[in-house]
């Protein structure tokens, strides 16, 4: 039979929450790492043993605007995280609305800070690679307030439609540095593999910098036409290319968790 309008749906929207549960399981691991490195170090009053764990530019003795800026990055960071998932639950949407709204107002305020600290870190801080890296951090950055303050204008004007697709815009940009770390591990697994390293100055570096933001939220455009579209290969394409998102997302987490993050804990 021709397919009919509804043909690929199904797919599409399993393929869609199979990568949420890579993310979810991925970006909860993050999130515990930093609380379980940064809170008993700060509980203890151990700023210098945030240097325990590699960072461009980690605590410096006197710099107490810097080294703010840095620990509101990091804990800000872990619960913008948290925060982001949850409002992607569609049970927490339907039942407890308040909570949605709360909660998003907390993920909009955490990841305005995390980014604006994140400019600081980059440009008067120093904490950069290169040149070519900062650069695609920071238009990630710029993307990020675009889609933050796009997301509160939908939501003010009750427009849900949009402010649901500008939301998920917001979430995988201010998710960026998280894909760069799962793209930086693989990559480096498979460079390692042919006998190579990752060289943070070659154009191989350059290129997953960019891919961390630019990757996902093209792949979003495209669910985002599947969706609305009348195109049922379209809706199979876009639920394969998910589907082998979802693979490399959680193989990606498992990989950071055990190699980036749990040894430091």
């Amino acid at each position: 039979m021709p397919p009919t309008p509804t043909t690929g749906h199904r797919p599409l929207s399993r393929a869609a929450a199979l990568w949420f549960l890579g993310a979810a399981a991925g970006q909860a691991a993050f999130a515990a790492f930093i609380f379980g490195f940064v809170l008993p170090r700060l509980a203890a009053g151990d700023l210098p043993g945030l240097n325990d764990k590699p960072h461009l530019t980690g605590y410096q003795p006197g710099d107490t605007l810097g080294n703010a800026q840095l620990i509101a990055h990091l804990l800000l960071g872990a619960l913008m995280t948290v925060s982001g998932l949850l409002q992607l639950l569609p049970p927490i949407r339907q039942r407890w609305p308040a909570l949605h709204r709360w909660n998003g107002r907390v993920f909009l305020l955490s990841a305005l800070i995390v980014t604006l600290s994140g400019f600081y870190l980059t440009w008067i801080r120093g904490s950069q690679l290169n040149l070519g890296s900062a650069l695609s951090t920071s238009a990630n950055g710029v993307l990020i307030l675009i889609a933050l303050t796009l997301t509160w204008r939908a939501a003010r004007r009750r427009d849900f439609a949009a402010h649901r697709r500008h939301a998920l815009r917001a979430f995988l940009l201010v998710n960026g540095v998280w894909f760069l770390r799962l793209g930086m591990v693989l990559t480096g697994m498979l460079l390692a593999a042919m006998g190579r390293q990752l060289d943070v100055d070659g154009p191989v570096f350059l290129a997953v910098s960019l891919l961390s933001w630019l990757l996902p939220l093209t792949l979003l455009e495209f669910y985002f036409a599947a969706q609305r579209g009348q195109h049922a290969w379209l809706r199979y394409t876009v639920a394969a290319a998910l589907g082998l998102a979802a693979v490399l997302t959680a193989a990606g987490g498992l990989a950071a968790w055990l190699f980036m993050w749990a040894p430091r804990l």
